[in-house]
């Protein structure tokens, strides 16, 4: 076995023991039913906060599976403090973007509902963009849910509403209702806090109806990590500038690039990837072999091998064949 194809990512077998799920780490998608050790009824809760919500919901509904994304450190950690302070083996945690977790860890019509409680609105015009409830992530979703499952929107923001409305519309996967929020929606953090202010609170509930949705398969693991192999040695003098390519829906940045201090034998090269669903910090390194150079993608991090990671080690295999000394000799990637 080639030192490349030793860095596929290994499967963590247990993730579902524990509250925190490592999901990068997971099979695509994820084996829910295994995990929480039943076939039960699966709901989603895509910005949980403090978890309270969540925690809400398991308790009154110990018959389900409730599982949460949230991208805040801070907000996961608070999450996972009152999971064990109340012993919830009905609730899954999960550290992350919405778009890309969704994408890679729910199998076709596996979702009852999604929750999205007081999303960012990103009010400004020209960061509708970034919005979550946007026609691409609309059909994701409602290739996940089952017929009939809901999509529960609470939000402050009546621009965010109807441009979500909007969307929902365009989108031709569900029904619009108006219904009363849930209780326990006003004791959300952020809900508490508005209503302190008189903001009006609104919600709606998007129905997913039975038209057939295109097939968004999760990102697969490949056999062998992206690598390049190259032939020469470094510089004596090593100059870099950053590097910025533009890489299908994206683009790939290489920020920078350490040398070892003890040796000549390695580099690491600092790197970012943006793409519209993910974007994800890397580090490559340039590690001298026996009889060549290997360009890899580190598996630190647990990176999902997207067509801009295999940019990147694109971008460092062109960067060091720029730098004269070397001659590419084969590129896996």
């Amino acid at each position: 076995m080639s030192d490349a194809q030793d860095l596929r990512p290994s499967v963590d077998a247990h993730a579902g023991d524990r509250r925190l799920v490592p999901w990068r780490r997971a099979p695509f998608p994820a084996p829910w039913a295994t995990w929480f050790g039943r076939e039960a009824p699966l709901h989603l809760e895509i910005g949980f906060g403090d978890g309270r919500y969540t925690i809400r919901r398991a308790l009154d509904e110990p018959n389900a599976d409730f599982v949460g994304i949230e991208v805040s450190s801070v907000s996961v950690r608070r999450a996972v403090t009152k999971l064990r302070h109340h012993d919830l083996q009905n609730v899954r945690l999960v550290k992350g973007g919405a778009q890309i977790a969704v994408r890679q860890l729910f199998a076709p019509a596996s979702l009852s509902s999604v929750t999205v409680n007081f999303p960012d609105p990103w009010p400004k015009d020209r960061h509708e963009d970034k919005r979550l409830l946007r026609v691409p992530f609309l059909t994701m979703l409602a290739g996940r849910l089952v017929p009939g499952g809901e999509i529960r929107l609470a939000t402050d923001h009546p621009e965010y509403l109807t441009f979500s409305e909007a969307e929902v519309r365009a989108s031709g996967w569900y029904a619009i209702e108006a219904r009363e929020a849930p209780p326990a929606v006003f004791e959300t953090k952020y809900a508490t806090k508005w209503k302190e202010q008189g903001k009006p609170l609104h919600y709606r509930v998007f129905v997913r109806n039975d038209e057939p949705v295109p097939d968004i398969a999760p990102i697969g693991r490949p056999d062998i990590m992206p690598h390049a192999l190259l032939q020469g040695s470094l510089p004596t003098t090593l100059t870099f500038e950053k590097v910025v390519n533009p890489v299908e829906e994206g683009h790939v940045i290489l920020h920078d690039v350490a040398q070892r201090v003890d040796t000549d034998d390695t580099l690491w090269i600092r790197a970012t990837v943006d793409e519209p669903d993910v974007t994800q910090q890397l580090l490559l390194v340039v590690q001298r072999r026996t009889d060549d150079w290997i360009v890899r993608v580190a598996s630190f991090g647990d990176p999902l091998i997207t067509p801009a990671v295999r940019g990147v080690v694109h971008a460092a295999t062109e960067w060091l064949a720029s730098l004269g000394t070397f001659d590419v000799t084969a590129r896996n990637y």
